[in-house]
């Protein structure tokens, strides 16, 4: 890491952002490289600030922090960061610590990037930091990182778009077209994620480039400074319920702390505001939950605006909101918590040692995770990256355990190489979030949602109520009380080395790595097979969905190919020295010959954004397969005959692509094309006249004659992401490489009506006890129960594949990814 300090001397005064960007901020937005450029001079021209880049967007926009501090705590950075290290690793003299070290405070401002007020409102904090006397002195006591533009690539998607749309002033009208923005908006990244629910997951590199810098840091406050509704106020903590359960209990004094400052300010200024309304401290992946399970007092700041708001917006009231005003707002809030922090400074870095030291003595359990699941690395490989300790067994042990996704505690072996997770430890509640069945949630907040639907009122519920990551993932794991023992730490897994075979190779089909090397195969023009039934053969027992690749139909080059995607995916390759197999050989038909799915990904209005971002990032990146990404309305124009899959996100297509182009799309099918699609994705093909699939949605059953009609609503009962149990078809090439029934995440108030064909209905949503982890109402359950999660239906020569609901929810939701890949890879090998 490159720190730039220049000396003060012989250099100008730092300039204001309003003289360095050339116009009065409010006046039009400011694009992420004149952002960067101000911080830049600042760097240049102050000793006090140095600047951090910590990586770069997918579109290769720099990731910077600015760190500004006395000249002093910039000389001691290195001394800083171990001393707040060691307190949040709950070690230490806490007094001489806490004496001399200063506290760390966070600022992330901008990760929507339609959010735009609050990455200017960087450039008047940062300034105000500088040049003002009464804040520059606070710099001996407090290190401010100021992460200025946490979402580069939706902020110049935003401010592009905005800077063609208006004139020559700003129209405040809410109809003008500077105020409606187009698909998909400045709200996600490049790969249209959502990164304020990315923390804990760490999908994207713009949030693993941010982690490891904050566990460089490890603050003590954190401020993640948003946008809402142009039509509200202003809203700091207290947070609304509920809170996650494992957060430190000194949180909610700190959150009222910081709330009263703010309120003072706000209310010397007359503005108003709001606090423990709508935004909530439940989800861990948020940029205030997150934190505070490491033991910061993360705090979300919500200015109105939003992606409407534009420069300037008419209210309701007939204001004129600026963006002048909200960069002016989010600065008064940003500064008090930096006073409020430099003022309880003590207390603050008590607290987070406080934080560690209650969870290595309070811990209770550990959790084993058996290693014998395609997803065990991938689950481990994320609780790392968090800075979570994992330790894995050197010799067998048996111990009483219950299993995450089941009551009862039995006497269980656990082999050699389990990886054991203990609570005993700084992070112990981060590590309960992430791997414990389901949050708990107070009963009177409970009570207070089922009264509110009751009488027909939106619940509460922020997000999803599921996340838990072996039920995620489809990861056997399992809770046992301390001690467990185990190694010192986790060993590296080492790729085994290519080795040439004779007559072929073959990959398992429960190989993590089997569907990356499939699409890395078809990329090359490979020829390999997939396997219907276990394979039995001297090199051993090969799964069901097995990749078989085969010398004698493919290139001489065959072993340098191969050797370059084995080390490209660490898929682990068997060489075969013969073509025998028992009961059977290489040249069966339950050998199934894999051809180019030439696969189309539907995208742009009328998808969802995050749907269709999702789709996106598993094909391009997490699991590269060839495909073409397909404007939604160009689809009457396009050679459907160039594809043999068409992958729809959740969206609405009726309207866009017309009858004549679902009609085409219909024939296209019949002729032996395949169809994905994904929850709402569907609906266009139960078009009246056009049916392509017998799946109807869930209705109430009409009242009996004589009894009472059923009660009309305007909100239905809907799940707020929960996890499901399911039932699946293990015979199905759709569940290749799924140990076992994985659980199913659902989120709204859909739900499909069983199938007559139950062949077709290949993953299905558990009769009995269906609810794994989550909220449910009884009248969500009932229409659930038994309803299809994943059918495959014939069509002429072609096949209609349904998901209800997202199989790759925020690239976390690993246990039902398989399912869409086996969808998008093997439709056409397995149909014509």
């Amino acid at each position: 890491m490159l720190f730039l300090v220049v000396p003060l001397e012989a250099q100008e005064a730092v300039r204001s952002p309003q003289e360095f960007l050339g116009y009065e901020i409010g006046e039009r937005f400011t694009p992420h490289h004149r952002i960067l450029g101000y911080f830049e001079e600042l760097d240049s021209r102050s000793p006090r600030v140095v600047l951090e880049r910590i990586g770069e967007t997918w579109e290769h926009r720099p990731l910077l922090l600015a760190v500004i501090t006395s000249e002093a705590n910039h000389a001691a950075a290195e001394s800083i960061r171990q001393s707040v290290a060691t307190l949040a690793r709950g070690d230490g003299d806490p007094d001489a610590l806490v004496r001399t070290t200063p506290v760390v405070v966070w600022l992330g401002f901008g990760v929507h990037g339609n959010e735009s007020s609050s990455s200017e409102a960087a450039l008047l904090v940062a300034h105000s930091l500088l040049t003002d006397p009464k804040h520059a002195a606070l710099l001996d006591r407090v290190v401010v990182i100021i992460d200025p533009v946490q979402n580069p690539d939706g902020r110049e998607r935003y401010t592009d778009w905005f800077r063609r749309t208006r004139g020559v002033k700003a129209n405040p009208d809410p109809a003008a077209f500077e105020h409606q923005e187009p698909w998909p908006g400045g709200r996600y990244n490049h790969y249209l994620n959502d990164m304020n629910r990315d923390w804990a997951w760490q999908s994207q590199p713009e949030t693993r480039a941010r982690v490891a810098a904050y566990r460089r840091w490890n603050p003590q406050v954190v401020v993640d400074l948003h946008e809402m509704s142009y039509q509200s106020t202003y809203f700091f903590p207290p947070s609304a319920r509920p809170l996650n359960a494992n957060l430190p209990k000194e949180l909610d004094h700190w959150l009222g702390v910081f709330g009263r400052a703010n309120a003072e300010v706000f209310s010397d200024r007359r503005w108003p505001f709001f606090v423990g309304e709508h935004f909530d401290l439940f989800y861990p992946a948020y940029g205030d939950s997150w934190p505070s399970l490491r033991g910061a007092v993360g705090m979300t700041y919500e200015m109105a605006g939003g992606g409407r708001a534009g420069t300037a917006v008419e209210r309701r009231d007939g204001t004129i909101l600026t963006l002048a005003d909200r960069a002016e707002r989010h600065q008064a809030a940003a500064l008090a918590t930096v006073r409020t922090a430099a003022e309880h400074r003590e207390g603050l870095l008590r607290q987070s040692r406080a934080s560690a030291r209650n969870h290595i003595e309070s811990g209770r359990n550990a959790f084993l995770i058996l290693p014998d699941s395609p997803n065990f690395e991938a689950l481990i490989a994320m609780l790392e990256r968090q800075g979570i300790v994992v330790e894995r067994l050197t010799s067998p042990v048996t111990v009483r355990a219950s299993r995450v996704d089941r009551e009862a505690t039995v006497s269980r072996a656990f082999p050699v190489g389990t990886a054991v997770v203990s609570t005993r430890q700084p992070l112990g509640g981060l590590v309960k979030t992430m791997l414990e069945r389901a949050p708990l949630l107070e009963g009177s907040f409970l009570e207070e949602q089922r009264a509110r639907t009751d009488v027909d009122e939106d619940d509460e519920f922020y997000d999803v109520t599921a996340w838990s990551l072996p039920i995620a993932m489809n990861v056997e794991a399992w809770v046992a009380a301390l001690p467990v023992t185990t190694s010192a730490s986790a060993p590296a897994v080492a790729a085994l080395p290519f080795q040439a075979g004779r007559y072929g190779y073959v990959v398992d089909g429960l190989d993590p790595a089997a569907h990356r090397l499939a699409g890395r195969l078809l990329a090359e023009e490979v020829n390999f097979s997939v396997a219907r039934t276990v394979l039995r053969q001297e090199e051993g027992s090969f799964s069901r969905g097995s990749l078989v690749i085969l010398k004698g139909n493919n290139p001489e080059d065959l072993d340098a190919r191969l050797e370059r995607a084995a080390a490209a995916t660490r898929a682990a390759l068997i060489p075969l020295g013969s073509g025998w197999a028992e009961g059977s050989g290489f040249g069966s038909d339950n050998l199934r010959h894999v051809i180019n799915p030439r696969i189309g990904l539907v995208g742009g209005a009328g998808s969802s954004p995050l749907s269709f971002g999702m789709l996106w990032f598993t094909l391009d990146v997490d699991t590269p397969v060839p495909h073409t990404v397909i404007n939604a309305d160009s689809l009457r124009n396009v050679t459907l005959n160039d594809f043999r899959v068409l992958v729809f996100p959740d969206g609405g297509y009726a309207e866009r692509l017309g009858t004549p182009g679902i009609e085409r799309i219909r024939n296209w099918v019949r002729e032996g094309g395949t169809v994905v699609a994904v929850k709402g994705g569907s609906a266009f093909m139960r078009t009246k006249d056009l049916e392509l699939t017998k799946l109807e949605p869930w209705k109430p059953a009409a009242a009996a004659e004589g009894a009472q009609p059923r009660e009309e609503r305007y909100n239905d009962f809907r799940v707020p992401g929960s996890a499901f149990r399911t039932v699946m078809n293990e015979r199905s090439w759709l569940t290749f490489g799924v140990p076992r029934a994985p659980a199913a995440l659902i989120i709204g108030s859909g739900a499909f009506v069983p199938l007559a064909r139950k062949a077709d209905q290949i993953v299905t949503i558990e009769t009995k006890e269906p609810v794994l982890a989550g909220v449910a109402w009884k009248e969500s359950i009932d229409r659930l129960q038994g309803s299809p999660y994943l059918t495959s239906e014939p069509f002429g020569r072609g096949r209609v594949i349904t998901f209800a609901d997202e199989p790759h929810f925020r690239n976390m939701w690993r246990g039902t990814l398989p399912l869409l890949l086996n969808a998008v890879l093997y439709s056409p090998s397995f149909t014509q």
